[in-house]
C-alpha cells in the first residue's frame, strides 16, 4: 500500500480532475448567464460575442440552432442537470472528506516542533545502537564463516588424505 503522502497526492490529483470535469459539464450543459445584473454591460456583451474564428459560421447557423423545445423537454432537461451537478458536487465534498482526513493522520500534525525535534533525536540514538548491533553481528557472521571454512578445508582434508 502507498504511504500517506502518496495517497494525499493522488487524491489531489484526483480532485483536480473532479473539479475540471465539473466546470467542463457546466461550461457544456448549461444556459449561459449574465456575468452581472446589467445586461448591456460591457463585459456581458464581450462575454456573449461570438469568437472571431466562429462568426461566420455562428452567422450562417444561428437561426438553425434555434428550436423550440417544449416545456417538458426543458423541465427534465433542467432537472437532470441539477442531479448531475448535485452528484459531481457529492464526489468534490466526499474528496475533500478523504484528504482532510489523510492530512490529519499525517504524523507530526498536532505535536509541537520541540517534541518532534526530541522524537528525532531519540530515533537517532535508536539507529546508532541499532547500526553498532549491526557491525558486531556482521564480524560475527565473518568469524563463523571462517570457522566453516576452516572446518570444511579439514573435512576435505581428510578426505583426500584417506583416498592416497
Amino acid at each position: 500500500m502507498a504511504d500517506r503522502l502518496t495517497q494525499l497526492q493522488t487524491c489531489l490529483d484526483q480532485l483536480v480532475e473532479q473539479f475540471n470535469a465539473t466546470v467542463n459539464y457546466i461550461n457544456t450543459s448549461s444556459e449561459p448567464s449574465l456575468l452581472d445584473e446589467d445586461p448591456t454591460s460591457v463585459s456581458n456583451i464581450a462575454a456573449s460575442a461570438p469568437l472571431p474564428a466562429n462568426q461566420t459560421q455562428q452567422g450562417s447557423t444561428l437561426g438553425s440552432n434555434r428550436q423550440t423545445v417544449s416545456p417538458s423537454t426543458q423541465a427534465e432537461a433542467e432537472s437532470n442537470f441539477e442531479n448531475t451537478i448535485n452528484e459531481l458536487s457529492t464526489d468534490i465534498i466526499l474528496k475533500s472528506r478523504q484528504i482532510s482526513m489523510l492530512i490529519d493522520s499525517l504524523p507530526g500534525i498536532g505535536v509541537s516542533p520541540e517534541s518532534q525535534l526530541k522524537i528525532i533525536d531519540d530515533l537517532s540514538k535508536e539507529l546508532q545502537s541499532v547500526e553498532q548491533e549491526q557491525v558486531k553481528k556482521i564480524q560475527e557472521k565473518d568469524k563463523l564463516l571462517k570457522w566453516c571454512e576452516s572446518l570444511i578445508v579439514e573435512v576435505a582434508t581428510g578426505i583426500s588424505e584417506t583416498r592416497h
